[in-house]
This record gives structure tokens, sequence and C-alpha cells, in this order.
């Protein structure tokens, strides 16, 4: 099943050449399953063009952002699934007919557009705690703003399934490091029945670092599905294995 997320007419992209969607546990995209790659880009391919080439960063819970341009498809050619070896936590691109992926399981993956006459910018962000503490908004606003000259109060941003508020349990040395930070930051922990715990909103930490950084509320949708609750999702804290969904976004 693919979540062709319902927030496209919300967000006021359909029919401006872009697509994008979240995966649930029926495409199994462990960094091992070449398959899964070859569905995806099938998926994709429904929306009309035959050569798409799907982009992977490593994803190591940091906060770099990488840049793809257009000598990228001609580096990859003879090569359609492209797993790129060097460190990211997100990628951009203002190239059309790459798919550019995000692999989660309780983490937030957190999808930008930008449609415009001349072709658009997309984005997509792993997002879990340490990239939203370490500051992988602003890296990505630096991005937009820096690279593609885009004016963030008219992004699009989507925030795909991800592990809720009243699932994330954590422990008072988590909650410490945040209040270290910004005492503000307390409004998003909640102490667990027993005391001893707290939960954490990792989703609405996302939401405040991006408004944080300019972007607007009103073209901010949360597909609001919690994968852990949810067991048509996968789930690290849930499942404790190395199976993962995917999220992607790409210009037609």
């Amino acid at each position: 099943m693919i979540y062709l997320c319902g927030g496209l007419k919300k967000l006021n992209v359909k029919n401006t050449g872009i697509v994008y969607g979240f995966m649930d546990g029926s495409l199994d995209f462990n960094p091992g399953n070449l398959t899964a790659r070859k569905e995806l880009l099938n998926i994709i391919q429904s929306a009309g063009k035959t050569d798409y080439y799907s982009y992977e960063v490593e994803q190591s819970h940091g906060t770099r952002i990488a840049v793809l341009d257009e000598k990228f498809k001609e580096a990859a050619k003879y090569n359609r699934n492209v797993f790129d070896k060097n460190d990211a936590d997100g990628v951009f691109t203002g190239e059309s007919g790459i798919a550019l992926c995000i692999r989660t399981a309780d983490c937030a993956p957190v999808l930008f557009a930008v449609p415009n006459n001349s072709g658009g910018i997309i984005g997509a962000v792993h997002c879990g705690w340490k990239g939203a503490y370490g500051g992988i908004i602003k890296n990505a606003k630096n991005v937009l703003t820096d690279k593609f000259n885009a004016d963030v109060r008219g992004v699009l941003i989507a925030i795909g399934p991800s592990i809720c508020r009243k699932c994330y349990e954590v422990e008072e040395d988590f909650l410490n490091l945040f209040l270290a930070k910004d005492n503000l930051n307390r409004k998003f922990f909640e102490k667990t029945a027993n005391k001893n715990k707290f939960f954490f909103d990792l989703k609405g930490f996302i939401k405040k670092e991006l408004i944080l950084n300019g972007f607007s509320d009103k073209n901010i949708y949360d597909l609001n599905i919690c994968n852990f609750e949810d067991a048509g999702f996968f789930s690290y804290r849930r499942d404790r294995d190395l199976r993962r969904q995917v999220s992607y976004i790409a210009l037609l």
C-alpha cells in the first residue's frame, strides 16, 4: 500500500509536477533490499516518467544536507538506484526525474517542496531527535536560501509517519539535555504515569524548529500517523529490527 499523502491538495502541490508519498510496511526499505528499490521506481513511474533515479543518503542521525545538481544523472546513468555512502541526513535538488528517499522506523521523514514555473525544488530530510536537536532544520533552511535562493515562507512541508508523543518514552537525562538548550523546550515533554520517565513530542519539536527558522505554520502538513501504534508501519522501538519504510519526493 502507498500513502500518496492526503495533504497533496491541502499543500497546493497537486498538478505542479511534484509527486511524493509515504510507504507503509508493505515495502521493506532496509538497506540491503534492492528489490524494494526497483519496486519503488515502478510505483513512481506510474506518474508518467520512465527514467527515474532513486537517491538515498547514508543517514547517520547527523545534520548534514547534500545537494544534487545536473551532474548527478550523468554520473549515475548506469545505476538507477543510487546509495550515497557520504554521511548526510537530508538531500535537496532542483533536477527532475530523481526520487529523493528517506528511510525511517520511528524518526520523522520531512519532505520539502517549492513548486514554481521553472520546475521547482524538492528536499527530503531524516529527522530524529539528534538531527532536530543538532540543527538539521536550520541547515535545510540554509540550503534553500543559499543554494536555491528560495523564500522559506513559501516552502511546503509534509511530515510523514513517525513516533507520536504518547509512545516516545525517554529518561530524565534526555529531558535535561533539551532544557539545557532552551528551558522552553519543557512543553515538548510530559511525565509518564509512574513519574520516573517522560514522553517526548518529536514532531512538535520539529514543527517548532521549522517555524523558528522562518517556515510558515500554514504550509506545514502532518500526516498524523504514529508508526509505533500502527502495526502496518515499521518501528525500531517496537520491533527491534532493520526493517524500514521509505518516504520519497520527486520532480516529474
